[in-house]
């Protein structure tokens, strides 16, 4: 259930300016209610919503939420002027080539959570009740076809995926089990979600894990 209303964002009649500067000032209401705030509002953490353009019926890939400390908050709308060179594009840009056939920034780029933090574990859970359905609202906009998520699901699992399915993995590299997860986001959108970047993982079960989990999913064609 939504804490508070988000019914302005819920029209598709919006441009996608108009949309973006208003779920940005939503953002910036919720936040300032946030524990995060609260507890370290002077350390400038701040929030953001989106770093590519918003493109409507486009595929959406997303992480938990922005890192950094002592960023100013977004202000802008953002453009797309030149290739991004975010740190996890190195690591991932070949897969996205590969499976699912786009450049990044062709694709549309958010987080689960809209507040920054330097480390996750520094977002208190009541963060995460208040950030989600900001980021619903900003899904419902863009209606995308499929959604990536960069991360575990964790936050999402139990209450925003239905028909969840997952699948393990052995690295033989780490000694370790490595996941990939499946099912439908807000109960509509096709969702999968695969290892962040930063993972630990062997680039042999990187490859396993995407290409099972996003090249062989049908949602993704």
């Amino acid at each position: 259930m939504e804490l508070y209303s988000l019914a302005l964002l819920k029209s598709n009649k919006m441009d996608e300016k108009t949309f973006f500067y208003e779920i940005l000032k939503k953002t910036r209401e919720v936040f300032l209610t946030s524990e995060t705030c609260e507890m370290h509002g002077e350390k400038n953490w701040n929030y953001a919503v989106c770093d590519t353009p918003i493109q409507k019926n486009t595929g959406i890939f997303f992480g938990l939420n922005w890192g950094g400390k002592d960023i100013d908050k977004q202000s802008t709308y953002p453009e797309l002027i030149k290739p991004r060179n975010w740190n996890f594009v190195t690591h991932s840009r070949a897969y996205f080539r590969e499976y699912l056939g786009k450049e990044i920034e062709q694709l549309n780029y958010s987080n689960l959570c809209f507040f920054r933090s330097p480390d996750i574990s520094q977002l208190a859970s009541s963060d995460w009740e208040l950030a989600i359905p900001l980021f619903k609202a900003y899904v419902d906009y863009i209606n995308p076809p499929w959604t990536l998520m960069l991360g575990k699901p964790n936050h999402l699992w139990e209450k925003y995926i239905e028909n969840k399915d997952y699948k393990e993995f052995h690295d033989n590299k780490y000694n370790k089990s490595v996941y990939g997860y499946t099912g439908m986001l807000f109960g509509k959108y096709p969702f999968a979600s695969v290892p962040h970047p930063q993972t630990r993982v062997s680039s042999e079960t990187r490859k396993e894990i995407w290409q099972e989990i996003v090249g062989e999913n049908k949602c993704f064609k």
